[in-house]
């Protein structure tokens, strides 16, 4: 993971290097829910609220369109459980978007691409008992790769303001179990700010 990691960080600072990047900040509420075989959670699992937070990169290639890719923390999972006290699977991870973004001269934006999911640490959360979850390639561990497809839209004003919801698929089964189906999904929503674009010397 550390391999893929590092390859994403040398692409992203190689579009970051071009003028017409614009660099930003964004934070929000991420809403977390997943796709499985399991008959459990499908019946009664809810959706999961966490937060992200990270930066934005978003490189200009015309006037409509642009290279945007962002580095997100976030929390994934699901909440399992038909009353208040539910059963929490949460995943803390970092996710790298890379999309083409259409945008048009009202400030609305719309768009797409992959995203590259990196699960940082996995558990379940039960009242007051907490149990990690390894990460790995064995039977009882979950997968640390996640890779998905993202679609954003929303609105970035003339001084920079960004408001946006987006939504991440996970397409990697993330369990190593046979017969068994765990992919992560988030709904998000955030504000973010885009700083001045750099002049050119």
């Amino acid at each position: 993971m550390k391999t893929n990691l590092l390859i994403v960080f040398i692409l992203i600072t190689g579009f970051s290097l071009s003028a017409q990047t614009r660099f930003g900040l964004k934070t929000g509420v991420a809403s977390g829910s997943v796709t499985t075989n399991n008959d459990l959670v499908n019946a009664e699992g809810t959706a999961l609220g966490s937060f992200q937070l990270g930066g934005i990169f978003d490189t200009r290639l015309t006037s409509k369109l642009s290279l945007q890719s962002q580095l997100l923390f976030l929390g994934k999972g699901v909440a399992v459980g038909v009353n208040t006290e539910k059963n929490q699977y949460r995943f803390a991870a970092l996710d790298i978007p890379l999309q083409l973004l259409y945008r048009t001269k009202g400030g609305w934006f719309i768009g797409g691409g992959p995203n590259l999911g990196f699960n940082l640490s996995a558990k379940t959360v039960y009242l007051d008992q907490t149990n990690e979850i390894t990460l790995g390639t064995e039977a009882g561990q979950l997968k640390g790769f996640d890779f998905g497809v993202t679609a954003t839209g929303g609105y970035q004003s003339k001084t920079g303001l960004v408001l946006s919801i987006n939504y991440v698929k996970g397409l990697t089964n993330l369990t190593n179990e046979a017969n068994a189906e765990w992919r992560n999904n988030v709904l998000g929503f955030t504000v973010g700010y885009m700083l001045p674009l750099r002049e050119k010397k």
